[in-house]
């Protein structure tokens, strides 16, 4: 056992009897609780702050104010099907962002400094296909990703045209208003940092911060379109958490944005990323098709 791992345990009154570590992660057992101990990431103001709004889908966490680590309840997580998992997941996203929820005043430079940024990832990003346009064009001989990429390019355009356009209304909507809704965003959306036990419990917190609750749907999407298409995880979010018109267009702007695939010399795997690209881009725009009224 390490120095630093004796001094944390003493200061903390643990009486162990064992311990492991997995990675960075030590796990040590008294003769009542088993904790978790993750050092360099100390979310003390993270976990008041989701107590002082009710929100309790997380471990007891048991740091010092000044401590540079965290060591949390260990949670043994019961084997759920990866469907319900999912569903759960997003629940609890939507459950974090409804009691974190709160009206602040918007900041013109903010709101532009994002425009300008998603503006440029669009405008990148049709140049990079305009490109591979071409030089697939000039092949006398398709890959199978070529090939595919080709064929689907025109979906790729729409939605990068969609995005542009509603980009643009978005922004000049977003000038006028006085206020903005941000939320804690848990910012690293996997089924694997949920645990299901008695209850549900989200960890790893390290990158959460306060911003638009569209960005962790948009993660939960690009990772998760397999399993539920966007009308089914629009419906389960706001079955808690009401998004505003305002936030629902960011969010589809977001998710009309193709992902830029580079091509390597592994067909295979470029086909493969090409095709899971442009199936939920289709999923995207079947949504839009049905939905937007533009």
């Amino acid at each position: 056992m390490n120095k630093e791992l004796l001094k944390i345990i003493k200061e903390h009154n643990l009486h162990p009897i064992s311990y492991s570590k997995i990675g960075n992660v030590y796990f040590v057992k008294d003769k009542f609780h088993t904790y978790v101990i993750k050092l360099n990431t100390s979310n003390y103001d993270i976990y008041k702050y989701l107590d002082s709004r009710n929100f309790l889908e997380f471990p007891e966490n048991f740091n010092f104010k000044d401590d540079n680590y965290d060591i949390n309840e260990y949670i043994e997580d019961i084997e759920t099907n990866k469907e319900q998992k999912i569903n759960d997941l997003l629940m609890v996203l939507s459950l974090l962002h409804a009691k974190t929820s709160y009206i602040r005043e918007q900041d013109l430079d903010e709101i532009k400094k994002n425009y300008e940024s998603i503006n440029k990832e669009i405008l990148d990003t049709k140049a990079y296909y305009l490109k591979m346009n071409d030089i697939i064009d000039k092949q006398l001989f398709f890959s199978p990703s070529m090939y595919l990429l080709v064929r689907n390019i025109s979906l790729i355009y729409y939605l990068l045209e969609y995005a542009h356009n509603h980009l643009n209304d978005w922004y000049q909507k977003m000038k006028d208003k006085k206020s903005l809704r941000v939320s804690l965003l848990h910012n690293n959306v996997d089924i694997s940092h949920l645990i299901i036990n008695d209850k549900k419990y989200l960890i790893s917190w390290d990158k959460a911060y306060f911003d638009n609750p569209i960005y962790d749907i948009e993660s939960f999407y690009k990772k998760y379109f397999n399993n539920l298409n966007l009308d089914e995880v629009l419906k389960i979010y706001e079955s808690k958490n009401k998004l505003s018109p305002d936030e629902k267009e960011l969010l589809l702007i977001r998710l009309s944005i193709p992902s830029i695939i580079k091509m390597t010399k592994d067909t295979l795997s470029d086909t493969e990323n090409i095709g899971n690209m442009l199936k939920r881009l289709e999923t995207v725009h079947n949504y839009i098709k049905k939905n937007d009224k533009k």
